[in-house]
């Protein structure tokens, strides 16, 4: 079987490109490093990166928007989920988005890891992740 290396980018579609190319940036430090445009498609697109894992981002706007903000319980998907090196990470992204006024839910534990979640201007769900157990 052929294989498959990583995942190449994430895309997500969005009512506002300069909106949530502002807000990628203000939060996660992400910089805009593409754009493109198709007529026929009705599309115009733009991929962040985020320089200190490389994760490429790309953010598209859709002439024909239906306008609706996300939501995770249509099929699709379900929240996209950014890893962090571990729980003191987290905390500071507590820190961090308390700092910049951005909505979240505080520091969540479970047996599989840990997480903070929050919403991009769509209402996109996303999560900040540290995998594993908490240690005893």
């Amino acid at each position: 079987m052929p294989s498959i290396t990583g995942i190449a980018h994430v895309e997500l579609s969005v009512r506002d490109l300069d909106a949530s190319t502002a807000w990628y940036a203000h939060v996660f430090g992400m910089k805009p490093v593409w754009d493109g445009e198709d007529r026929a498609q009705g599309i115009v697109a733009r991929a962040l990166l985020e320089p200190e894992s490389g994760l490429v981002l790309a953010l598209t706007r859709h002439d024909a928007v239906a306008g609706e903000a996300f939501d995770a319980r249509r099929p699709g998907l379900d929240h996209l989920s950014f890893a962090v090196s571990d729980r003191a990470a987290l905390r500071a992204w507590e820190q961090r988005l308390t700092a910049l006024g951005v909505a979240y839910t505080p520091f969540e534990e479970w047996s599989h890891g840990a997480a903070v979640t929050l919403c991009d201007p769509d209402g996109i769900a996303l999560e900040l992740y540290v995998r594993g157990a908490a240690q005893a």
